[in-house]
């Protein structure tokens, strides 16, 4: 048999590439661009996802824990999370005071999807800004929140927060009107064998000194450490006419604080944040200091952290409104002499607050103090009484001597009705760039804008 062994031309060989080339290209440009879509599409995933996950970190995180968070590494190094970059914006509020309001933007680079295999690294950063609505608009609903009052009690946490409010009857600040302990002395009144008469809660509150702790700790309860915060008070007489075993008389401890009864979703104790001493204090009586012939004892406020945990205490002194002007949050207290009730903060009244503390690697300690106490701003104006005086003790260093500015520096002491408002809400804006890129010069990957509130 004859076989036909020709084979193909040069010419049908060409031919056939050129058509081969004609229908594969579109079709290697389609996977191409398909592959890309695809890329494009998943890197976009991991940055919503990214994004997403850092808004949940900064919804449920504190601002005073996200400005200290750290990162630890494989080796056990600790790292701050977060370059923060704080600027301020200077706005009226609604008492016609101005007040620094700080914008935030915290910067987190070489990021990972934690929730992808693929490695790529993005840079996050999240803009928290006080003074703009959530339609970007200033003078909205935010700025209006953050500058109507500086601590609301329907704010504070009561999960991971202590709160103590020392019971206030209308006759606050008068002595034997606003304790419990005046009314345990008022029934055991001596005769007064200078006046031949008795000695009132009046008298007794002049010649009386008054210490309230505040004492955050950990203790083993049942073999777990557990975080508590107690308060006690503590009263001492040098009244000559009151018998020696009715001079002094301390109050119980009351704990309130306890997170071994505060879990998470997870069965673990929730940490304790805060803690709100909201206390009665006691005015000097000018006229009763006449008649007794000694000035009133300042009130004493001892706060012991000597466990270093890091929290946040606010003292805070609770005054009443001015029934005359209730715009005004003044003091009151009952004048014997004239038998009318006085509705003013003397000029001289006087607090000595007591710090004992831990030291961190920070140089600061590990509590940080917020107080509605004068702290060397206008001392003796009407309605804020003298400078408190204020001491801080080194726990692990005993001998160690501060001055009043150290102190300050080194507690983070502030006042609650500084020019620095404390905002409530805070637009939030989480954008994800590719790892390296310059923030002020290129768009992000994703960009996603929430609420956060404190």
């Amino acid at each position: 048999m004859k076989r036909d062994n020709k084979g193909f031309s040069l010419l049908e060989l060409l031919i056939a590439v050129a058509v081969l080339a004609i229908v594969i290209v579109p079709m290697l440009r389609g996977f191409v661009s398909s592959y890309r879509v695809n890329a494009k599409s998943r890197r976009l995933m991991r940055a919503t996802t990214l994004a997403q996950d850092e808004m949940e970190i900064f919804e449920k995180e504190k601002l005073e824990d996200l400005l200290v968070m750290e990162d630890t590494d494989s080796s056990g190094n600790k790292t701050a999370r977060y370059d923060v970059t704080k600027t301020p914006t200077l706005k009226t509020g609604a008492d016609g005071k101005q007040k620094e309001h700080f914008t935030y933007q915290f910067k987190r680079e070489g990021v990972i999807n934690d929730r992808s295999d693929d490695r790529e690294m993005f840079d996050v950063v999240v803009t928290l800004n006080p003074t703009v609505a959530p339609d970007g608009a200033t003078g909205g609903a935010y700025e209006t929140a953050n500058t109507t009052d500086l601590l609301i009690m329907n704010s504070v946490s009561g999960v991971d927060s202590a709160t103590y409010i020392q019971r206030i009857r209308n006759e606050v600040n008068a002595n034997g009107a606003d304790e419990e302990v005046y009314k345990l002395y008022t029934v055991r009144q001596n005769p007064d064998s200078a006046t031949a008469g008795s000695w009132t809660a009046s008298m007794f509150g002049q010649e009386m000194t008054r210490r309230i702790t505040l004492k955050i700790e950990q203790e083993n309860q049942a073999g777990v450490m557990t975080t508590v915060a107690k308060i006690r008070y503590d009263y001492k007489t040098n009244y000559a006419n009151v018998p020696n075993e009715y001079r002094e008389y301390t109050t119980k401890d009351k704990t309130i604080f306890n997170n071994a009864q505060t879990l998470d979703e997870e069965g673990n104790p929730i940490e304790l944040k805060s803690v709100y001493l909201y206390y009665a204090p006691r005015y000097n009586d000018s006229a009763m200091e006449t008649v007794v012939g000694k000035h009133i004892s300042p009130d004493e406020i001892v706060i012991e952290n000597k466990d270093k945990l890091p929290v946040n205490i606010y003292i805070i002194r609770q005054n009443i409104l001015d029934p005359a002007d209730d715009t005004k949050k003044l003091g009151v207290y009952w004048d014997d002499t004239t038998n009318t009730m006085q509705y003013n903060v003397p000029d001289d009244y006087e607090v000595n607050v007591t710090i004992t503390e831990g030291f961190g690697a920070d140089g600061m300690t590990y509590g940080r103090y917020f107080t509605n106490l004068n702290l060397g701003q206008n001392p003796g104006v009407f309605g804020q009484g003298q400078e408190a005086k204020i001491t801080l003790n080194d726990c692990d260093n005993p001998g160690r001597i501060f001055t009043e500015n150290e102190i300050l520096e080194y507690t983070g002491l502030k006042a609650l009705d500084a020019t620095e408002a404390k905002d409530r809400i805070y637009t939030m804006e989480t954008a994800v760039y590719e790892h390296g890129a310059d923030p002020a010069a290129s768009d992000p990957v994703v960009r996603l804008t929430g609420t956060k509130i404190e």
